[in-house]
């Protein structure tokens, strides 16, 4: 390898590796009277935005040269996934290492490394306290990079751009040492390589002097070198004069310096002259004079002189020289490419017969390059001989450099193919084209569709992954139809799309045009990828977006068959959707659909999808009542399973009554198919380790602890746990949860975004619902968010006052899918309309007359939430009641019993007018409109409405439960007496045992009191019976206790033996002592 002759002094002086570790020995700081006059640091007249690469220690970056070159462009995205992007902060070290490890491959220097180098050292000298801090690198670290600033170490920047950096580093110099005669000889040679003029030759001499004593030959030859070097005649003749006065003998450099000051001002003559000069001191012209003499008649445009003394000379320079006269070359303006040729020609074996292009020239072609003379470049490089290898080279690393230089450079298309092509024609480079297109993948993908072409054309083969970043480019760019032009192409260069293309970047990439699944598939065999190769990944797709409807549309219009074991695990996750929306005839449609396209007919599908419907689902295995919904309604589309299958699911219907086993083990019976085999890899029973999705929730807290204690990873159980605990409403444990996957940087899924989301709504922090809500969409826009969980954030954004907002949301979300609506949601939407009642009752009453929680109402029936429901009438009827307008709200029930025939808030109205009939202060206080006689009045229209609606026996068994409720007990047992009153006992039960769940226990003691000694059905004994019943279930002993000495109270009452019994069995089970008094009763000893 060539090397200059300043690289030549600074190295052997210390190797750069020993450099490093000295890096902090260093400390002196120099004074300022050591400062550089004439190199002051100026303004820089350009700036260079460059990208920090990431690297994480010395060594992670100088493992290979391939690493090297693909860590600038990785993506740099956080771990968290979120859309915020961290600076990374890399130490000098780093930024050492990565710049000795380019050159150490390359030989030459990235002027982005020695920029970002320089960068970090200033701003730590900025950001420091002290004045002159010193420089994190040492002295001989500092005068390496001051050796960089030559062209051949940095040949895409110009003479003034190195100037500029070597200024920088002088500067980072002076606070680490005083300079010494060494840096002033490096200084010396970049000027003289870079043919820049030195200012004030003087100021230089003096500045020496002071700290490095009086200067000798060898200082004035450097400096007439660099005033020859720059044609600076002038300042030559002075340092000549001085060099006699101090008896300075001049010397064969000192002639040549000469020679090529007279050549490079246009002095020919002068050249002649200094020749003259030489032989007159007895020096004769060596071969180093002839090449200046070459160099000179180049330059001043005498090519044919020039060519001649080449020939005169031939095969005596040696490859310095040779590169000295070749660089004078291809400086012209019109370059002679057969003088060009000549030299190369020249040039000695061993140093041209390398696996590599020699750096030397390596360097002028990356010159030629940046100088947009690639055509130049391309013919330097034919002229060189192709390379041998041998087993163990790399065959592809041949001007490697120069073909990423040709991206660095932007270099036209066509020069870059054609450069790659005669490498590869001429064997230097076997697999240029590869490399070319790998380059343009990762740098340029917009022309990397040209280089795969001219892959092809060369007889290449192409493989479906060379285009996978073409796809990622051209959807970022382009959308869903860059992926479709892509798939064209690959069709016309005739590459079958795969599999693995198919499933992870094309599918994912036309989530829109998924959504017309019929469109999609056509769209897709137009460009080659055949219906039978996409629709099983097609079909997953809509199965993960819950799109039931389109999935069985596409298996009725393509009789394709399926491999249905790929179909298994997304069909599973669908059965959760459709059984919260109780869908269950849908689901046996589509299993039944996809049964008949099914390749193995002797396969057991159906057993093996609700055996994994069972596993992944530990709520399917709880509520068995669904499983035998399921179960019927595949039965009923004559699906069959496997006896296995069957006696597997038996196994796992335990939690559940003798009825319902019964009736899954005939369900079962029916669907048994002895010729059908379970597959290998489906979900048997379960085994003995129970799967962290099948575990409760304490079971997951204990698994936690366990894996913490073992020091073993966390992440999935973390994730399970947050969303089982917010599904549960344990907030607080769900908060913690979160603060330790953030911690631990667990990598977020939809499912467990869509899960903190909900833990905000419920914790009511709009703020963090709604980030959250916007991370979820930007990460996952194709997730979508159950619709329960939508309702609820609007329900939130309206207890905030962004009613408004609400409805853009759900409108929002009804144009993009069909709304399911339903039962499962109708809690959600009550909410969401008690909301609005709340929040409408503090504003005026529009002028229309019609309240906003009957327009909301109103709203979400027409986009599908919800239908007419008694329930969801409620908060309607309830803004009238918060507004104290109690004529309006009997106006509004009476409007709503007529146009949905629903009679909503019916008990609780009805007790309310009762109590104002009453003359009920308080109550009257509440609504300063109504007086007591209005209130009778309107008591007798709300009955009367009830009666039309539901009847006289139902209207009875209300008012019966209002009198109770509000009434005295003189009104009640007046009307219990009454033998033309006839009662509902059935919906009388039933609405005894709503108010026993909502604790209304002082109601139903009034009632039971009132009906005692009457021959009605209303059995007072009954009551109270259904009233223990209910502590018992919600295991509250100390509301039985308390029922207990209410009625022990009464003396007319004996409580029964039943009674006591169960009270007893109560307080045994929560091991409460026993009152005397109880045991008493019940015998207990």
């Amino acid at each position: 390898m060539l090397r200059t002759q300043l690289l030549q002094n600074v190295c052997w002086r210390v190797s750069l590796r020993a450099a490093a570790q000295r890096a902090a020995t260093s400390t002196a700081t120099p004074t300022s009277h050591g400062c550089l006059r004439y190199a002051m640091t100026m303004a820089r007249n350009r700036s260079r935005t460059t990208l920090l690469p990431s690297v994480s220690s010395c060594s992670s970056y100088a493992t290979t040269a391939a690493s090297t070159r693909t860590s600038t462009h990785k993506k740099r995205t956080g771990k968290s996934g979120g859309s915020v992007e961290h600076t990374v902060k890399v130490s000098v070290e780093d930024l050492w290492t990565q710049l000795e490890t380019y050159y150490k491959q390359h030989s030459v220097f990235r002027f982005e490394h020695c920029e970002r180098l320089l960068q970090q050292l200033e701003s730590t000298a900025t950001a420091a306290s002290e004045p002159s801090p010193p420089s994190p690198l040492n002295a001989a670290q500092l005068h390496f990079l001051l050796s960089s600033c030559v062209p051949e170490l940095l040949p895409v920047q110009t003479s003034r751009e190195r100037l500029l950096l070597f200024r920088r580093i002088w500067a980072q110099l002076l606070k680490v040492e005083q300079p010494t005669l060494s840096h002033y000889h490096t200084q010396l040679q970049m000027l003289r390589q870079n043919q820049l003029a030195l200012p004030d030759h003087r100021a230089l001499l003096a500045e020496i002097a002071t700290y490095n004593g009086a200067p000798d030959a060898s200082l004035y030859s450097a400096m007439l070198d660099v005033a020859g070097a720059s044609g600076n005649m002038r300042q030559a003749t002075e340092l000549l004069a001085e060099m006699r006065q101090l008896n300075f003998a001049l010397t064969e450099g000192n002639f040549h310096a000469l020679l090529l000051g007279h050549a490079r001002s246009g002095d020919l003559p002068g050249v002649k002259n200094v020749l003259n000069s030489m032989l007159a001191a007895n020096i004769p012209p060596s071969v180093s004079t002839q090449a200046l003499c070459v160099v000179s008649y180049v330059e001043n445009g005498q090519m044919d002189k020039a060519r001649d003394l080449l020939k005169q000379h031939a095969d005596q320079f040696n490859a310095p020289q040779l590169l000295q006269m070749l660089r004078a070359v291809l400086s012209c303006q019109q370059v002679d490419t057969q003088l060009m040729q000549q030299l190369v020609a020249q040039l000695p074996k061993e140093y041209v017969n390398d696996v590599d292009v020699p750096p030397a020239i390596n360097s002028l072609c990356i010159q030629l390059l940046h100088r947009e003379q690639a055509e130049l470049m391309i013919q330097l490089v034919a002229m060189l001989p192709s390379p041998s290898y041998n087993e163990n080279q790399n065959i592809d690393g041949y001007a490697s450099l120069l073909l990423h230089e040709l991206f660095r450079a932007h270099t036209p298309l066509d020069q870059m193919l054609q450069f790659a092509g005669q490498l590869r024609e001429r064997g230097q480079n076997t697999r240029a084209l590869q490399v070319l297109t790998e380059l343009a993948l990762r740098r340029q993908p917009s022309v990397a569709l040209s280089c795969l072409e001219a892959l092809s054309a060369a007889g290449e083969p192409l493989r479906p992954h060379y285009f996978w970043p073409l796809l990622l480019h051209h959807h970022k760019r382009e959308g869903e139809s860059g992926v479709l032009r892509v798939l064209a192409e690959m069709q016309r260069l005739r590459v079958e799309c795969d599999e693995p293309t198919l499933r992870l970047y094309v599918l994912p990439n036309l989530w829109q045009t998924l959504q017309q699944p019929r469109q999609a598939l056509q769209q897709l065999d137009d460009v080659g990828v055949r219906a039978s190769q996409t629709m099983a990944h097609v079909l997953i797709q809509l199965l993960q977006q819950q799109q039931v409807s389109p999935a069985l549309e596409l298996l009725q219009l393509y009789p394709t068959r399926l491999q249905l074991s790929t179909l298994v695990a997304p069909l599973a996750a669908l059965a959760v959707h459709l059984r919260a929306t109780k869908r269950y005839a849908s689901f046996a449609q589509l299993t039944q659909a996809l049964q008949q396209r099914s390749l193995q007919r002797q396969e057991d599908f159906v057993g093996a999808l609700l055996l994994q419907m069972c596993a992944a689902q530990s709520r399917l295995r709880q509520e068995p009542d669904s499983l035998l919904r399921f179960l019927h309604e595949l039965q009923r589309h004559e699906l069959k399973v496997s006896p296995t299958a069957a006696e597997s699911l038996l196994n796992m219907a335990t939690n559940c009554d003798v009825d319902t086993r019964q009736s899954i083990a005939k369900t079962l019976q029916k669907m048994r198919n002895a010729e059908l085999t379970l597959p290998p890899d489906a979900v048997a029973s379960g085994g003995f380790i129970k799967h962290p999705r099948d575990m409760s929730l304490d079971e997951l807290e204990c698994h936690l602890i366990e894996l913490e204690a073992k020091q073993l990873n966390t992440r999935g159980v973390l994730r399970r746990l947050l969303q089982l605990s917010v599904r549960d409403g344990r907030l607080e444990r769900a908060l913690e949860l979160q603060a330790k996957c953030e911690a631990l940087h667990v990598q977020i899924s939809p499912g467990m975004l869509a899960a903190i989301l909900d833990l905000h709504i419920k914790l009511k922090n709009l703020t963090r619902a709604e980030q959250s809500l916007l991370r979820l969409q930007k990460t996952y826009p194709g997730f979508q968010i159950d619709e329960h969980k939508l309702i609820d954030y609007a329900a939130l954004l309206v207890h905030h006052g962004q009613l408004d907002e609400a409805k853009q949301l759900l409108q929002r979300r009804a144009e993009q899918q069909r709304i399911n609506g339903g039962d499962y949601v109708i809690k959600n939407v009550w909410q969401l309309l008690n909301n609005v009642a709340q929040l409408a009752a503090k504003e005026p009453l529009p002028e229309s007359g019609r309240t906003s929680t009957f327009e909301m109402f109103e709203f979400l029936r027409k986009l599908g939430y919800c239908q007419a429901h008694n329930a969801l009438l409620g908060p309607v009827l309830r803004e009238w009641l918060l507004r104290g307008d109690l004529d309006g709200a009997v106006a509004e029930f009476q409007r709503l019993a007529t146009r949905h025939k629903h009679t909503p808030l019916q008990f609780e109205l009805m007790s309310l007018l009762v109590k104002l009939s009453n003359g009920d202060e308080a109550t009257l206080a509440r609504f300063p409109a109504t007086t007591k006689e209005s209130a009778q009045q309107h008591l007798a229209n709300v009955t009367a409405t009830v009666t039309r609606v539901h009847g006289a026996v139902n209207m009875n068994s209300a008012l019966l439960l209002a009198l109770a409720e509000s009434g005295t007990e003189t009104q009640l047992r007046r009307l219990i007496i009454n033998p033309e009153f006839r009662l509902n006992h059935e919906q009388l039960l039933k609405n005894c045992e709503h108010l026993g769940q909502e604790g209304a226990v002082r109601t139903l003691l009034r009632l039971a009191r009132g009906a005692r000694g009457l021959q009605r059905s209303i059995d007072e004994q009954r009551i109270y019976d259904m009233l223990l019943n209910q502590f018992v279930k919600t295991n509250n002993y100390e509301g039985a206790l308390d029922l207990y000495d209410r009625l022990q109270a009464d003396d007319e009452l004996k409580v029964s033996q039943d009674f006591v019994r169960n009270l007893v069995q109560l307080l045994q089970v929560n091991n409460v002592e026993i009152p005397s008094s109880i045991a008493l009763r019940a015998q207990i000893r």
